[in-house]
């Protein structure tokens, strides 16, 4: 699983494993971490399982790794089984997409595995605890809070696409309570509004 390290540490440790590959199939998987990363702005790098993964908030989003036939993304059974329904010419086993080995992967095959991973992971919320939350398109986080008897609860945020924070405040059983704040375009505090 992933460790707590820099994201320096991460990124040359990255880079690491996949300059071990040949040059051809470096390039490859090093083309497909660039698309993850614009895709997915609001992620960050990570090394689960021994394998360059892309994590947004608290979630894994996919791992990738290089094999001696093909490259592979780590997308989860749900995500490879759309996937090998969409695009049959593919090779998927469970949990895996094969991509060329030395080329770089199509870029309708890989945004769509992201699309669909991001919808698995919304739909996963709230979890068991209440902590919900709910990621943009690009995978920066939409907002957070907690749900109690099906009910908003305690701190909630909103944020908009580029990152920055657009809204806070509490609810008690699904009524806003308290300050919320209403925050300017560069995520600056511009109103406090009394709840409740």
């Amino acid at each position: 699983m992933a460790g707590s390290k820099s994201d320096t540490s991460f990124d040359a440790e990255i880079a690491d494993l996949i300059g071990a590959f040949p040059a051809a199939q470096a390039q490859a998987l090093s083309t497909l971490r660039s698309t993850l990363l614009r895709l997915l702005p609001g992620a960050v790098e990570i090394v689960a399982w021994g394998m360059p993964t892309v994590k947004i908030g608290t979630d894994q989003v996919l791992s990738y790794s290089g094999f001696t036939q093909h490259n592979s993304l780590f997308p989860g059974p749900v995500v490879a089984a759309a996937i090998a329904t969409e695009f049959p010419h593919v090779t998927t086993t469970k949990g895996t997409v094969h991509i060329d080995r030395d080329r770089p992967a199509p870029i309708t095959l890989v945004r769509r595995a992201v699309a669909l991973r991001l919808d698995e992971i919304n739909a996963s919320y709230p979890r068991a605890n209440g902590k919900t939350r709910r990621y943009y398109s690009n995978g920066v986080t939409e907002y957070t809070g907690s749900i109690r008897n099906g009910q908003m609860h305690g701190h909630w945020e909103w944020f908009r696409r580029d990152g920055t924070r657009k809204r806070s405040g509490k609810f008690k059983a699904g009524d806003p309570i308290g300050d919320w704040t209403t925050y300017d375009t560069s995520g600056q505090p511009h109103k406090v509004t009394r709840k409740g």
